[in-house]
């Protein structure tokens, strides 16, 4: 009696050291995620500044906060929908403008990004497949780079990533309430980063029909019934800004029809895949709309562009692939996700975990359907259409885009994981062959990148070198000893994160990197390797960050600024000229680009007038509308730069205003309207 009681109370104890063990190990998973995003976060500035001044814009109002206005003036929107602000407006609230809490949210959705991937992988592959699959993710440079940032998209990769738990139980239990709540996070997702968002939907509809046990048509039916409220949750606050009167609202930005709608099928629909979109003459992905994004804000007061790799004197870097690193998406192409620039984003555990893909597929195929299948058509489904879209898009897009691929490369990661141990155990020779196959690709695929490309490159190869050996070793001994095949798998997966772990600690520790355009890499590059963006990641003509946080700066601690190209005045001196005449209720200025705006937001909360939007590429203010604006006492200045593609209003602007000769705005156009 004593041995039978004394048996059943050791399993209990070796079951609860190990669940001791993987908490502890997922533990420090999540902190390593936390650390390599939250270390010194916002100390480069306030990130995207379009964004930023977005927020700065919407805590002055209730209207502005609903429509997402760009400026406190409420005259456009930014070109993006609501709810990823309205979270950022609300950290913002409590904490301040600054890059802490505007980059906060997105560093919470990605730290718990990190805890849902264990979650989706624990119950199909078991847990140590799972802390494999939230290592990846907790060290995926892209991620790093992108959750560092005010940019959005890592608040939608965590509300897709509980959308896909969402959806797994629908399938699991058949019922219908767990799939209309999938489709309401997804619609939620939408109201984030609009048809972005739809991207892994095929994968969740199909875990649904073919995981729910219903008869075809009654699935069939649930899942148009999911998709009706789906399109309800995504369009509702498109359709109700549309039906709002023109009048009584911003303008929708990046529009030339003032509607979101247009807005969401336009530039942030089929822009993003063809380069036929645009609008004022400016086609996305062709020469001409290079030309405009690149086009340096001259005469607007603005400091020179550059900062710590802001410049290549007009040379086309391999990681930007146009002037300053701008251009940062390469061509399009079968092979763009394993060359640079995108390549050093996401693809460092690519070859394995499609080559896990396969392996798993193998494996499963005449079992009757289970758990690890739906999470195969899951990981699956979801990456293998996003790598198709990111390798042949030829529309408008950015490396920080590529951070919808972390979570489906993370969750194949440690389904390689598990397909590995699962072979190991069947065929001990043949799963070894492919572990090490699988393993040594991926190395010598890894090498490539890190190659030049950092200081800290030599370091990283002696340390794959040495674990890999060590695995290698153990492998060789488990012949002998069973007990060293779970060691030698442990170490073998272990080896290929040292080069991605070393190029997201390079993200974190880069103090130049360019907070308009995210992307992960250090501050200094070698060779045309991954990290090369010509010098660095600091702010390039396209983006103006390096001038709008200067000036904010120049705001806060009345520092003098040197003005960019053509200039030759002192930045602080126009900004003091136009506070001094213009009252705090009317259009500080007016520019053209949003992005010439922003810092003038940043720095003093006044409404700035941008004639274009984003780019400056639209008519989004007509002349009759410009000229109510000034003769309402509500616009005073104009910029020169700002009349540039806006013809009719710089005609009328050039007869009507006068220009300014103030020494404070020496060489600086700045006309003066006042009647």
């Amino acid at each position: 009696m004593i041995e039978q009681n004394v048996i059943p109370n050791k399993k209990p104890f070796y079951a609860d050291r190990q669940k001791l063990i993987i908490l502890g190990v997922l533990a420090m998973i999540i902190g390593l995620g936390a650390f390599l995003r939250f270390y010194d976060l916002g100390s480069s500035g306030v990130g995207n500044s379009y964004y930023a001044a977005a927020v700065k814009s919407m805590l002055m109002s209730w209207k502005n906060f609903f429509f997402v206005a760009f400026e406190p003036g409420g005259s456009v929107s930014v070109d993006k929908p609501p709810l990823g602000f309205w979270v950022q407006t609300v950290s913002a609230y409590f904490l301040g403008v600054n890059g802490f809490a505007l980059a906060l949210p997105n560093v919470l959705a990605g730290v718990l990004s990190i805890l849902m991937v264990y979650i989706l992988l624990k119950r199909p592959f078991g847990p140590w497949a799972a802390l494999l699959g939230a290592l990846v993710l907790a060290v995926m440079p892209v991620a790093v780079a992108t959750e560092r940032n005010n940019t959005i998209d890592g608040l939608l990769v965590f509300v897709l990533l509980a959308a896909a738990w969402v959806f797994l139980k629908a399938a699991q239990s058949g019922k219908l309430r767990w799939l209309m709540l999938g489709a309401f996070i997804v619609g939620l997702g939408f109201n984030i980063k609009m048809l972005q968002a739809f991207l892994p939907l095929p994968a969740f509809y199909a875990l649904y029909f073919f995981g729910a046990k219903h008869p075809i048509r009654k699935k069939l039916l649930h899942l148009a019934a999911a998709t009706v409220l789906l399109l309800v949750i995504s369009f509702s606050w498109a359709a109700a800004v549309d039906l709002t009167p023109a009048a009584d609202r911003p303008y929708v930005d990046s529009t030339s029809t003032n509607s979101a709608i247009a807005l969401i099928f336009g530039h942030n629909g089929i822009e993003r895949l063809t380069n036929n979109g645009g609008g004022g003459g400016f086609t996305p992905g062709t020469a001409n709309h290079t030309a405009a994004m690149l086009q340096a804000p001259g005469g607007t007061g603005m400091p020179p562009q550059g900062g710590p790799g802001g410049s290549n004197n007009g040379q086309s870097g391999p990681m930007g692939g146009g002037p300053g690193g701008s251009m940062d998406f390469g061509t399009a192409g079968t092979l763009r996700l394993f060359t640079t620039p995108l390549a050093g984003e996401a693809s460092w555990l690519l070859p394995l975990a499609l080559g896990g893909l396969i392996m798993a597929a193998v494996l499963l195929r005449k079992r009757p359907m289970g758990e690890a299948h739906l999470a195969l058509i899951l990981w699956a489904g979801w990456l293998v259409p996003e790598a198709l879209y990111f390798s042949y898009s030829q529309g408008l897009m950015h490396a920080y885009y590529l951070i919808m691929l972390g979570a489906p490369i993370a969750g194949l990661t440690g389904t390689a994981g598990w397909a590995i141990w699962q072979t190991i155990q069947r065929r001990r020779l043949l799963g070894w062959g492919l572990a090490f196959l699988l393993a040594g690709g991926t190395l010598a695929f890894q090498t490539y990148l890190l190659w030049d490309s950092t200081s800290w490159a030599g370091l990283s190869a002696a340390a794959a070198a040495l674990l890999l050996a060590s695995a290698l070793a153990l492998a060789a001994a488990s012949r002998f000893s069973t007990r060293l095949a779970a060691p030698a798998a442990a170490i073998l997966l272990t080896t290929l994160l040292a080069a991605p772990l070393t190029w997201s600690l390079l993200t974190t520790f880069n103090h130049s990197a360019n907070e308009q355009l995210p992307a992960a890499g250090p501050a200094q590059q070698g060779r045309m390797g991954p990290g090369n963006r010509s010098g660095g990641n600091g702010p390039t003509p396209m983006d103006g960050n390096g001038s709008q946080a200067q000036m904010q700066l120049a705001a806060n601690r009345g520092s003098n600024l040197t003005m960019g190209p053509g200039g030759g005045g002192d930045n602080q001196a126009l900004l003091s000229y136009l506070l001094a005449h213009t009252q705090t209720s009317t259009y500080l200025v007016a520019t053209g680009r949003a992005q010439d705006a922003a810092g003038y937001i940043l720095a003093t909360g006044r409404p700035v007038l941008a004639l274009g939007g984003f780019l400056g590429q639209y008519d989004e203010f007509s002349l009759d509308q410009f000229k109510t604006l000034v003769n309402h006492g509500q616009l005073r200045f104009v910029l020169g730069s700002a009349l540039d593609q806006h013809q009719v209003i710089s005609q009328w602007v050039q007869q009507n205003c006068s220009l300014v000769n103030d020494s404070s705005v020496a060489g600086t156009t700045l006309y003066d309207c006042e009647k």
